[in-house]
């Protein structure tokens, strides 16, 4: 079997029988077929029918009547109505995503700063890496760029630890003038790499940004754990080394603060050595009055006389984590993984406060407003951190709330119920669903504690621009088709919506009321969060897209055929009427005539032949003319002589245009 579209992972289902390619049918498959299908194609118990978005096949048609459990091992162990038995149409070719329907994200962790760290991207409900083949500083430009950070940026060496768990992405190439990774050319979970060549990034120009998001110089401790390790700093778009000459404790606590930890210290830095890559500075001598580190004198930039061996490398006290949430639909809810010491763990329930939610939620830039739920989310095997974490609800790093330590093992017998979940999400809360980047997608609201669609009855782009804002994306956005994203499933929870596109969301806006609607989810609305119009570039919605348009062609030549018969039967109609009319015009101008007057068919030569008497005999021609007034006009056009008999008066024969 084989998915054709876009990607491996989703696209039209193809199956190889008796040395060929074909297509299945629609009828009667489900998602529970799909989910077979994306188990025996290796992506497990995931998947779900899209229906025909993938566009007609050609060729045969294996199968019809395809109807699965869901825990087949192979589609072929189905029952289905036999190989090749069929009364479809390629129209009705069967699509299937085996990419569980979610939003999606990007972020670049571990560097204790949004500008630079590990490109991880949020799809399909995980959190996975991205391998550094094929990958260039011009996509690394769109990354930045579909982070709002602008087309600044390069691709970077890793150091900022590997990965976890997927990797999403392969082979990802880019022009750098594309809005976001996803426009990108890419391959989906294909790829022979290991976490060792998860790409990095760095969205900085000659802006410098700092760690907290003041204005100041980008610093990183690098190789090491995020609080130790080699000092480098970012210039001119370079990541570069310190040299070690006249560094001193107060230069050291000067670092350390500007990467929001405790003061810290200059350690041996054999652990860290590089030998290649740039020095930035020399003599850097500090007095412990700075707010940077370029604050303090040294030589200028790149003016050294030292080696690499020679770089400065700093241990500060106190941590600093990182936080995700997996498994969600959405990145704003889902199992909570912290990065520490360089790996992503679950962390335990117990000692896990409400506060400490709250904390999560503002560290992923949402605000102070989450809490604790129960871990319906999934598990991995461990081990987790297992220390215990109670927060005042205003610390801005979990790592500064009051914890025992960040020590690891296992939460308990039952160990996904053990695992702490968080949700950012509020009451309305709206995301792009089945997109390739968050500013795309179909629309759906969290209402009620459950996610819904809202139907496009009514919906513009006045309503696209108003859901884009509330997303943070401003006042720029379209409505857009719901088939490259698919419909939605559950609640429909908005219909009939009227915005004037001033409005800060959607709930602001006017409609039926909750749950009240008249449509399915085929009028599902989506949205793409951009200034300029959606550009089709998806294989999704170009396939479909020829589909469409031969429909209306077929259409058209219908209304055409239409037309053309109506203007035929008109013209027939309207000489028929004319004829019509014409001759009984001359009937009447013909009766009104004089008898002096002739008409002009009268002029015609006339054939000889006996004069019809109303007896019904012949009247033989003497070859003596007839004494006689002028010839009575008989409506048949021919003269009758008089004889000097009395002539009956019978009605006159019936009229005809011709003698």
């Amino acid at each position: 079997m084989r998915l054709a579209g876009e990607s491996h992972s989703k696209g039209r289902l193809e199956v190889y029988h008796s040395g060929s390619w074909g297509t299945v049918c629609d009828n009667g498959f489900t998602d529970a077929a799909a989910r077979v299908v994306c188990y025996s194609l290796g992506y497990g118990r995931t998947g779900r029918f899209v229906g025909n978005v993938y566009g007609a096949g050609s060729g045969q048609i294996w199968l019809e009547n395809v109807h699965c459990s869901g825990w087949e091992t192979d589609i072929t162990r189905c029952r289905h109505s036999g190989w090749g038995r069929q009364n479809c149409e390629h129209s009705d070719d069967v699509s299937i995503s085996c990419l569980a329907d979610s939003a999606a994200a990007v972020a670049l962790v571990g560097g204790g700063n949004p500008r630079f760290g590990r490109l991880e991207v949020f799809y399909a409900n995980h959190w996975g890496t991205v391998c550094d083949d094929g990958f260039t500083d011009a996509a690394a430009r769109v990354l930045c760029y579909s982070l709002g950070f602008g087309y600044v940026g390069n691709k970077d060496i890793n150091h900022y630890g590997a990965g976890g768990g997927l990797i999403w992405l392969n082979n990802v190439k880019c022009t750098g003038t594309e809005r976001h990774i996803g426009e990108c050319s890419k391959d989906w979970r294909v790829h022979n790499c290991t976490h060792q060549q998860d790409v990095a990034v760095t969205c900085t120009g000659n802006t410098s940004v700092a760690n907290d998001g003041t204005s100041v110089t980008p610093v990183r401790l690098a190789v090491g754990t995020g609080s130790t390790g080699r000092l480098e700093i970012l210039h001119d778009g370079i990541w570069g080394t310190v040299c070690e000459d006249h560094f001193t404790a107060a230069a050291a606590r000067l670092v350390c603060k500007m990467l929001g930890l405790e003061s810290g210290s200059k350690i041996d830095n054999s652990d860290y050595r590089i030998d290649h890559g740039t020095i930035w500075l020399d003599d850097v001598r500090c007095n412990g009055t700075e707010t940077d580190i370029t604050e303090c004198s040294h030589r200028g930039w790149g003016i050294h006389d030292c080696q690499h061996h020679e770089d400065v490398a700093i241990s500060c006290n106190g941590t600093k984590a990182e936080v995700r949430l997996n498994g969600g639909r959405s990145s704003r809810e889902g199992r909570l993984e912290v990065f520490f010491d360089g790996t992503w763990r679950s962390i335990c329930r117990d000692g896990f406060n409400d506060a400490a939610a709250k904390v999560v939620c503002y560290m992923l830039g949402i605000g102070y407003i989450g809490r604790p739920i129960t871990n319906t989310y999934g598990y991995d095997y461990g081990p987790y951190w297992v220390n215990s974490v109670q927060c005042t609800g205003t610390e801005s790093n979990l790592a500064k709330c009051s914890n025992n330590g960040w020590s690891v093992g296992y939460c308990g017998r039952h160990e996904e119920q053990a695992i702490t979940a968080v949700t950012c999400l509020t009451n309305n809360a709206v995301e792009l669903f089945g997109g390739t980047s968050p500013r795309e997608g179909r629309l759906e609201i969290y209402h009620n504690g459950s996610w819904g669609t809202v139907c496009d009855d009514g919906f513009t782009n006045a309503a696209a621009r108003v859901v884009c804002y509330s997303l943070g994306f401003g006042y720029a956005g379209w409505e857009t088709s719901v088939v490259m994203y698919g419909t939605g499933k559950g609640d429909i929870w908005m219909d009939d919506i009227n915005c004037k596109g001033t409005e800060k969301h959607i709930d602001e806006c006017s409609h039926r009321g909750w749950g009240v609607y008249d449509c399915t989810h085929s009028e599902d609305a989506a949205v793409y969060c951009t200034k300029d119009p959606p550009v089709v570039t998806m294989i999704t919605l170009q396939t479909t897209t020829v589909q469409s348009t031969e429909s209306s062609q077929i259409r058209t030549y219908v209304i055409i055929a239409g037309v053309a018969l109506a203007v035929i039967l008109l013209i027939s109609c309207g000489i028929y009427i004319g004829r019509t009319c014409c001759r009984k015009q001359e009937r009447r101008e013909q009766n009104t005539l004089p008898m002096h007057e002739t008409p002009s068919n009268m002029n015609r030569p006339q054939p000889t032949a006996p004069a019809f008497q109303p007896t019904g005999h012949a009247v033989p021609t003497t070859g003596h003319p007839v004494q006689s007034a002028a010839p009575a006009f008989q409506p048949n056009g021919h003269a009758v002589p008089t004889t000097g008999h009395a002539v009956p008066n019978y009605p006159p024969p019936a009229y005809s245009p011709h003698p």
